[in-house]
C-alpha cells in the first residue's frame, strides 16, 4: 500500500471518529480542535487530520478561525429552522408517497416503533432516526429515501439538544406522536399522515429553540 493510500485511510479513520462526536454532541459547538493534538491522538502526520478537518468545514460541521484553527460549528436557531426545513420537505415527500407505494407489509412493519421504553437522552435518538428513516423507506423511492435518512443522519445533534429539553410524561409523547403517524399511514390516510408529521418535525424545531435558550444561560 502506497503512502497516499494510507494517509487517505488515516484521514478516513479521524473523519468518522470527529463527524461521530460532533453529531453525538460528545464534541460540543464552539469545542477547540487542534491540528498538533490530533495527529498526536491518532499517532499520525498533521497531514490526514488536516484532510479529516477539511471535509468537516465543507460540511458545515467544522469551522476555519483564522491564526487560531478551527472549532467545532456553532448551532444557531437560523441553522436549526433551515435544516429542520429541509428535512420536513424530504419527509412529508417520502410519506406522501408511502400511502401510495407501500405494501400493507410495509406499514404493518412500523407497528415495532409504537414503543420505547429506553433511555431518552441516549438510545431514543437511535429508535428516532430509525423510525424517521422506516417511513422515508416506505416511499419506495430509493434516491428519495437515502437523501432523507442522510439528511436525518445530519440533524441527530439538533435531536440530541431537542430531546434534551424533555423530560417526565412530555418525553413519552414523542411516542404517542409516532403512533399517531403510523396510524395514518397504515390506514393510508394522506392528508392526516402529512399533517401530523408536518405538527411533529415543527415541535422538534420548538424544542431546539428552549434548549438554544437554556443552553446560552447556563453560558
Amino acid at each position: 500500500m502506497n503512502k497516499g493510500n494510507v494517509t487517505e485511510m488515516q484521514g478516513q479513520r479521524i473523519y468518522d471518529f470527529l463527524r461521530r462526536g460532533i453529531l453525538t454532541c460528545h464534541l460540543p459547538p464552539g469545542r477547540e480542535l487542534r491540528e498538533q493534538e490530533l495527529a498526536q491522538q491518532f499517532d499520525v502526520s498533521k497531514s490526514p487530520v488536516r484532510e479529516a478537518l477539511q471535509h468537516l468545514v465543507s460540511e458545515g460541521l467544522v469551522i476555519v478561525i483564522p491564526r487560531q484553527g478551527y472549532r467545532v460549528s456553532p448551532v444557531s436557531l437560523r441553522d436549526a429552522n433551515e435544516i429542520f426545513a429541509f428535512r420536513q420537505a424530504l419527509e412529508l415527500a417520502c410519506i406522501a408517497e408511502a400511502v401510495k407505494n407501500a405494501s400493507d407489509e410495509e406499514l404493518k412493519a412500523l407497528d415495532r416503533f409504537r414503543e420505547f421504553d429506553g433511555d431518552y437522552e441516549n438510545e431514543f435518538i437511535s429508535y428516532n432516526q430509525e423510525f424517521h428513516c422506516a417511513l422515508a423507506r416506505c416511499s419506495n423511492n430509493g434516491r428519495m429515501a437515502r437523501t432523507t435518512c442522510d439528511l436525518i443522519e445530519e440533524t441527530e445533534r439538533l435531536v440530541r439538544m431537542s430531546v434534551a429539553a424533555v423530560r417526565g410524561p412530555k418525553a413519552h409523547k414523542l411516542v404517542e406522536e409516532h403512533n399517531a403517524i403510523i396510524s395514518a399511514l397504515q390506514a393510508r390516510d394522506s392528508r392526516r399522515a402529512v399533517s401530523l408529521l408536518k405538527a411533529h418535525v415543527s415541535a422538534a424545531v420548538k424544542r431546539f429553540s428552549t434548549a438554544l435558550e437554556w443552553t446560552a444561560m447556563q453560558a
